[in-house]
């Protein structure tokens, strides 16, 4: 602790003077970067291990030590500004405790730490002692490094990706807060998995909508939309996919296998409830990808609402190591495409919803895309219009609505398209009007 001690006391002041900063917004994030001490800490008890004749592996201990110190004291103070109401731009973790606070702290930095001490010692250890000094415990470490860059950051990035850590969310309303009466129901996909649902049915008869949430969302996710169309005379489906919510399964497959539980639902809603009117999917990112692979396999299926859907999963991977995790695509678009193609058992150039939706000539279709939207930007639903064969295919763009947020962002105008996109598709033929925006607003 001795060797430690004195640059773990200057990083935790200078740590302490960044949150009082922080939170106080006095200098908008500090007016140095507390990360930066890693190296220069690193660089500090490199030379003091080499005065005392320490090895590689002292130097090492003793920068994980100081890692860990520094960063439990980050984490401290993160939850003290955020329980107090406090928290600045630094000292937070936005919604998910365990990858916007524990995971960066007690997982990145500490390999940080490894990889800066390595590429340091080495370098130091030249030029204080030249010769006299064993580079074996620093050679394997760059082995470990590169291990570590190209096999590891890739591995890890595709877990997120799958689902394979982390705690599910599951829906936390249900279509009774909504004001509708509904059946809690087990589908069952063609590979064996049991998928939780809601059944929400309707005397009205005009047909069943089947709604597709979003990646690492639930069923719940769009309850608003169900009552919606609800009111305008839809039974609704909602599920929760493969590895989502209450449903079984260990791995996501960003539609690649989902589109089976929609075939479940499509299923369920004929099969079992006798569904003799249209049978309509409406998905949100990749629940959108998703009703179009499964449009694309089904032929139950009479329209889609895609909202802001992929148009290649390969393309919106190595868009997101470049936005997300600022790394190059090459290699690591690479490196993770294939980590995760054996882990998960997919080929990640059949998701390709372009190529997929060449084949819904018979089949409604409404894109829906957010002109904010950095993810799934609308240039994705321009090419897929263009793909989509026949005249049944419209474009709604929102103004200023970002990824997953266009409904609540942009609600009235969103809830007339989709109305008159089915009212034009011929489901309200024989039927009264459908009811506008207005009147729908009551069954929330």
């Amino acid at each position: 602790m001795s060797l430690i001690r004195l640059p773990l006391i200057v990083t935790w002041g200078l740590v302490v003077l960044w949150f009082l900063l922080d939170v106080t917004n006095l200098v908008a994030g500090g007016p140095f970067n507390i990360n930066w001490t890693i190296p220069a800490a690193a660089v500090w008890l490199a030379v003091i291990c080499l005065r005392a004749g320490r090895g590689y592996g002292g130097f090492l201990y003793a920068a994980l030590r100081y890692t860990a110190g520094v960063r439990l004291l980050i984490i401290l103070l993160a939850v003290l500004g955020k329980t107090a109401g406090l928290e600045g731009e630094y000292f937070t973790w936005g919604r998910n405790v365990l990858f916007g606070l524990v995971i960066p702290h007690v997982v990145l930095w500490p390999v940080v730490t490894f990889i800066a001490g390595t590429l340091i010692w080495p370098v130091l250890a030249l030029a204080m002692r030249r010769r006299q000094v064993s580079y074996r415990g620093a050679a394997m470490g760059v082995v470990v490094i590169l291990l570590l860059v190209f096999i590891v950051l890739p591995y890890f990035i595709s877990t997120l990706y799958t689902g394979s850590v982390g705690p599910r969310r599951t829906a936390r309303d249900t279509p009774a807060d909504h004001g509708l009466a509904y059946e809690d129901v087990s589908l069952t996909t063609s590979d064996g998995l049991n998928l939780a649902a809601w059944y929400v049915p309707n005397d009205a008869g005009r047909g069943t909508v089947i709604y597709c949430h979003g990646h690492t969302n639930h069923r719940g996710q769009m309850l608003d939309q169900a009552a919606f169309l609800h009111a305008n005379g839809f039974s609704g489906l909602l599920l929760d996919f493969r590895r989502h919510g209450d449903s079984e399964g260990d791995l996501t497959t960003f539609g690649y296998y989902e589109w089976r539980d929609v075939q479940a639902a499509v299923r369920y809603a004929v099969d079992e409830r006798g569904e003799e009117g249209p049978v309509i999917l409406w998905g949100v990112s990749m629940g959108a990808a998703t009703a179009l692979l499964a449009a694309a396999e089904e032929p139950g299926i009479d329209a889609v609402i895609a909202e802001s859907s992929f148009y290649a999963a390969s393309e919106t991977l190595r868009s997101d190591l470049s936005r997300m995790f600022g790394l190059p695509t090459v290699p690591f678009g690479f490196l993770t495409s294939t980590i995760t193609e054996l882990r998960v058992g997919i080929r990640i150039d059949d998701l390709d919803i372009g190529r997929a939706v060449s084949g819904l000539e018979d089949t409604s279709v409404l894109l829906v895309g957010g002109t904010a939207d950095r993810r799934m930007p609308v240039a994705n639903n321009e090419r897929l219009f263009e793909q989509i064969p026949g005249a049944g295919k419209e474009i709604y763009v929102a103004e200023g609505a970002t990824h997953g947020d266009i409904w609540e962002m942009d609600r009235e105008a969103y809830a007339e398209k989709v109305l008159a996109f089915l009212e034009k598709s011929g489901f309200f033929d024989d039927l009264d009007s459908p009811a506008g925006s207005d009147e729908s607003d009551e069954s929330r």
